[in-house]
């Protein structure tokens, strides 16, 4: 489920372009939830999480792959998974861990583990090698992609224990300093213990639910059914008067996908099944390839007649005129643009 609210909380910054002011500021953001992701989830085995993250050099190295990219001309010819990559392995550069819960395997000699005096992380681990990359209409597809690496990665981190530990002694074991090596780091897909998904009443402000690691849309949608989290519908800036006679097709695909989306959140209290609701709404939408695109162009076509006021006198073409114009290149596009 973690996993799940970080691509829905990253998709909703994303899929809002006015919201992203600047490539620094998108370089914050996806540091940000990934620090939250993973204060989330813990070590594989003794379920410490991470404490302390080099938030900072993360930042730095995504603003860094964010300039890479841009100075690049050709579609391809760089691969900012790979990038993105590097900044995760810096994000993980000197991180601390939680000294709790006691870490289970007793350090090398010792009986059992009495306390954790310090965690640190010893080897960042190794980004896995990125094949290809190709460009995407969506922002989805990206967010998968980066999630799927970063599962693989955290199986190659590596880090320390310093302990005070039990050893064999006679009379009795004795206390001694101790230092056992640890080695994963997991997200898990159902909440880790001190987590409760008990929702809280609607009345309740987001900032007190009881299930709000780490804030945004999504702890808030868990206690309020209105919120949904896709834009309601825009008001339209040109009506038109009898769109079936002109000609035009006035039907957006991503307005009756949200619609849908609306219906099936509405009295869903669960919030692991809204984020699935809401990644799968979106998967439906890039499988409508070109047609989820085509139909924003056509909606545009209004709202480019209400905000020109002499566009009659500039262009002397009918709105039907245009759509078939729109119609015409998309026949004769070429299958792989789909």
């Amino acid at each position: 489920m973690s996993w799940n609210m970080f691509k829905v909380n990253m998709l909703l910054y994303m899929n809002n372009p006015i919201g992203v002011v600047s490539p620094a500021q998108y370089a914050i953001k996806l540091a940000t939830e990934y620090d939250s992701c993973m204060r989330r989830g813990g070590q594989l085995i003794g379920k410490e999480s991470v404490m302390v993250g080099n938030l900072g050099l993360m930042t730095t190295l995504l603003s860094v792959a964010h300039a890479k990219a841009i100075t690049k001309t050709q579609p391809g010819k760089h691969k900012f998974l790979a990038d993105a990559g590097k900044a995760v392995e810096g994000y993980w550069t000197g991180a601390t861990m939680m000294p709790f819960p006691i870490y289970p395997i007793p350090a090398p000699g010792s009986i059992q583990n009495l306390i954790l005096n310090s965690g640190m992380v010893t080897n960042p681990g190794k980004w896995p090698s990125v094949p290809f990359e190709i460009p995407m209409k969506s922002c989805l597809p990206f967010l998968e992609a980066f999630v799927m690496f970063a599962k693989i990665h955290l199986f190659t981190v590596q880090g320390m224990f310093m302990t005070t530990s039990l050893y064999p002694s006679a009379p009795a074991p004795i206390p001694a300093p101790g230092l056992v090596n640890w080695q994963a780091y997991t997200i898990p897909d159902v909440p880790m213990f001190g987590i409760s998904l008990n929702q809280s009443s609607t009345t309740e402000t987001p900032t007190t639910s009881k299930f709000n690691p780490d804030g945004g849309i999504t702890a808030e949608l868990a206690n309020n059914d209105s919120l949904l989290p896709i834009n309601d519908k825009p008001k339209p800036l040109f009506t038109y008067s009898n769109p079936k006679q002109e000609g035009l097709d006035t039907t957006n695909t991503d307005d009756l996908l949200n619609d849908e989306l609306r219906d099936s959140l509405k009295g869903d209290s669960v919030l692991s099944s809204k984020l699935i609701k809401i990644l799968n709404n979106e998967r439906k939408k890039d499988l409508t390839g070109f047609e989820r695109f085509y139909s924003d162009a056509i909606k545009s076509i209004g709202d480019f007649k209400n905000l020109q006021p002499d566009t009659e006198k500039q262009f002397k073409k009918s709105l039907s005129e245009l759509q078939n114009e729109l119609q015409k290149e998309k026949d004769n596009c070429c299958v792989d643009c789909d």
